[in-house]
This record gives structure tokens, C-alpha cells and sequence, in this order.
């Protein structure tokens, strides 16, 4: 009885000892591949999804902007990636459409398991993937688009998403402050794209205008697939302002001016547009009708990272503010990874982004300032004019809060 017991006792312990060395045999493993756990994210890389429009009518912005995001990425992998691993940008087009945007931000995330979502291009498509990305705690950074939210129906900070650009309702201020003050205008009409785009704007644009003592006497609304402008143009004629804005996408505002030249009519102070224009390919787009057109925009090259920017372009035929966009951005991108070190989780993301980013230097002018209660992003803007077929600096940076209230 004493010797069976021994034996079992014995056994016992030998049983107990092997699982003991499986269970650490696990946890080494565990160990060792942590990162495998957290989607997106092994010992060597992190995949990045985006949807940017490179095969519709949002290419002429959409397209430069991913070259810029892959000029900045292959500079840092090609020095050894982030915390050791190497980012894999995981790029989708949704033609521009925002009915197709969901499917595509579903294949970054339930196919190809991305980390997070970085970049949709266009205000009512980065809502449409906000609406599935912010309820499963996916970080989003870089909406495309100042009509982009980042907080709720109550002003509260959507908890997922991060701005980097301005929102239009802050762009709408300062043009109006701009255009009453600079430009000397009275009277001021818009034509604005008629969605979340314009709409924001075209209230901020009127309250800024009526405090510098000018007056917003008339507006319309066009969507984005317009082509036939000669309507508007007759309507916004009839008014008589001294200026025009210009509010939305390329093609359609530089359809809307093509079609007012041919008509044989501009304003007397000509056109200011807001900063999706703010590129030289829309230059290009205006030809000899854009001479003199004032823009809004918001990054500098005066910088070291404009700088080192224009060093590494200097082969490419003209300067594209898009493609600079998408290299700064991905600045952006690469530093809040490195800051959130290698142990990398989407939680340890937004927190990093919540509290590491006071008055961050974005390397091209502007500070950003992110909490957990405030995901906008930046509000200072400076105008840019048409000379000989170049945007060139017209102003200096001005901040909307320094203008309004």
C-alpha cells in the first residue's frame, strides 16, 4: 500500500512537472509572438489600410496624396521601419463613392486584418468609415476632408478618430475675414458643393463676412457630379458681388470658372477658393482663366521637413501640395507609432495619441493639440495667389481663433 501510494505520488509529480513545462513552453510562445495577437501587428511589420481614390474623379487629389504617403513610409523602412518593423500600407480605391467606401474599409479589416485606418479621402466618405471603425475601437487618423467628424451630435470627441487637417466651419471664418479685410470686398457670393462639404461653410463664411462689414449676397449649390455651370453662373452674375468663393472639389469649381470666362464675365476682385484647390493641378485645370485667383491653404515648405521634402521631389515636374499632404501626414503617422513604442496595441495607440500630442510640431507650420476631449485638427490658414500659372504665398498664417468669435 505504501509503495503503491510512493508510485502514484511519484507519477503524480511527474505529470504535474511536464504540464508545468508545457504551460511555460506556451507562455514563451506567447511571449515571443505577442504582437501576433493584436491585428496588423507581428514581430516584423504593421499593415496600414487606406482608402484613397486612385481610379475615379478623386485621383487628381487621391493619387498624388498616396505617392506622398509612400515617399515618407519607404524613406523610414529603408532606415529600418518603426520600432524595428517594417509599415506595409494596405491600399483600397472606392471610386470616390461613398456607397462603396464601407465595403472597402470592411476588406482592410475583416480580410486583410489591418492595424488601423489611415487616411479616407473625402469628407463623406471618411463618415461612411468612421461608422465602422469608431463603434470596434479602430483608430482612424487623417480624415480626409474638412467636413470630416471627429466628434458626435453632442461635441463630444469621437473616441476613434483624429483630425489632422481643418474643418471647413474654421476655413469659412478666416476666408470671410480675409476677403472683407484684405481684398477689401463689400459683397461676396459662393458657390459651395451642396453636402457636408459646403454647407458648413457657407454658414461660418456669412457670419465672418457680416462681422468685418461685408455681406454674403448670394449663394448656390451644385453637387459634386455637375458639369453644366452656365446656370449658376448667370444666377451668381445677377447678384453683382465683388468676389466670389469658390467651395468644393478641382474639376467642378474649375468648370464653374471655365464657364463664367467663356460667358465673358468674372468679378471685379476675381475668386477665392478654399483649400482643396490649394495645388498646382488646379492651376493647371484654370489655364490662363486662373490668373490672379486667390487660395486658401495651410502648409508651409519653409520648414526642415518642407525641406527635405523638396530634396527628395526634386525630379518631379511641379510642386504638388497633395503630394506634400500625404508625406507630412505619414510624418504623423510614423511618429505616434514610434511614441507608442513596441509594444503596440490600438488602446496603447490612442492613448499615446491623447496625450503626446500637445502643441506637436507637424513640420509644416501649424501646431496640433489632441486630448482625449479634442481630436480636431489644425486651424491656422495662410492665402496663396495665382501668378503665371503658380500658386504663390499671399499672406502669412492666420488662426481662426484670432478672427472668431
Amino acid at each position: 500500500m505504501l509503495r503503491l501510494s510512493h508510485r502514484w505520488g511519484r507519477g503524480r509529480r511527474c505529470l504535474l512537472g511536464v504540464l508545468s513545462l508545457a504551460l511555460m513552453l506556451f507562455a514563451a510562445c506567447g511571449s515571443n509572438n505577442g504582437a501576433a495577437a493584436v491585428p496588423g501587428v507581428t514581430n516584423t511589420s504593421i499593415s496600414i489600410g487606406l482608402v484613397l481614390d486612385t481610379t475615379g474623379p478623386l485621383q487628381i487629389i487621391c493619387a498624388p496624396i498616396f505617392a506622398g504617403d509612400q515617399l515618407y513610409i519607404n524613406q523610414i523602412n529603408a532606415a529600418g521601419g518603426v520600432n524595428g518593423r517594417q509599415i506595409k500600407l494596405d491600399q483600397v480605391s472606392d471610386n470616390a463613392d461613398p456607397t462603396k467606401t464601407r465595403d472597402a474599409v470592411r476588406q482592410l479589416f475583416e480580410q486583410d486584418n489591418d492595424f488601423m485606418l489611415f487616411q479616407v479621402c473625402g469628407s463623406g466618405n471618411a463618415n461612411v468609415a468612421s461608422a465602422y471603425t469608431n463603434p470596434k475601437g479602430i483608430p482612424f487618423l487623417d480624415p480626409i476632408g474638412g467636413g470630416a467628424k471627429y466628434t458626435d451630435d453632442q461635441g463630444n470627441a469621437l473616441p476613434w478618430v483624429w483630425m489632422t487637417q481643418p474643418n471647413y466651419g474654421d476655413e469659412g471664418h478666416v476666408m470671410g475675414y480675409y476677403a472683407a479685410t484684405t481684398l477689401k470686398a463689400k459683397n461676396v457670393a459662393l458657390l459651395y458643393e451642396d453636402d457636408v462639404l459646403g454647407l458648413r461653410q457657407k454658414t461660418t463664411l456669412g457670419e465672418a463676412l457680416q462681422k468685418y462689414g461685408a455681406n454674403l449676397v448670394a449663394t448656390v449649390g451644385y453637387a459634386a457630379t455637375q458639369t453644366d455651370f452656365s446656370a449658376a453662373v448667370q444666377t451668381l452674375k445677377a447678384a453683382n458681388p465683388d468676389l466670389i468663393v469658390l467651395n468644393g472639389l478641382p474639376i467642378p469649381t474649375a468648370t464653374f470658372v471655365g464657364t463664367a470666362t467663356k460667358l465673358h464675365y468674372r468679378p471685379k476682385l476675381g475668386y477665392l477658393a478654399n483649400y482643396p484647390m490649394a495645388d498646382n493641378s488646379w492651376a493647371k485645370l484654370l489655364g490662363p482663366a486662373g490668373e490672379g485667383i486667390y487660395v486658401s491653404g495651410y502648409s508651409d515648405v519653409n520648414t526642415p521637413v518642407g525641406q527635405a521634402y523638396l530634396k527628395a521631389t526634386a525630379g518631379d515636374p511641379t510642386f504638388s501640395a497633395y503630394k506634400f499632404y500625404g508625406y507630412i501626414n505619414a510624418k504623423l503617422l510614423v511618429d505616434a507609432l514610434m511614441k507608442a513604442g513596441s509594444n503596440l496595441t490600438r488602446t496603447g495607440l490612442q492613448q499615446t495619441l491623447n496625450t503626446q500630442f500637445t502643441d506637436y510640431d507637424t513640420g509644416f507650420g501649424p501646431t496640433i493639440t489632441w486630448s482625449a476631449t479634442q481630436h480636431g485638427g489644425i486651424s491656422d490658414f495662410e492665402f496663396l495667389q495665382i501668378k503665371n500659372g503658380t500658386l504663390t504665398t499671399a499672406s502669412s498664417f492666420i488662426k481662426a481663433s484670432s478672427v472668431w468669435p
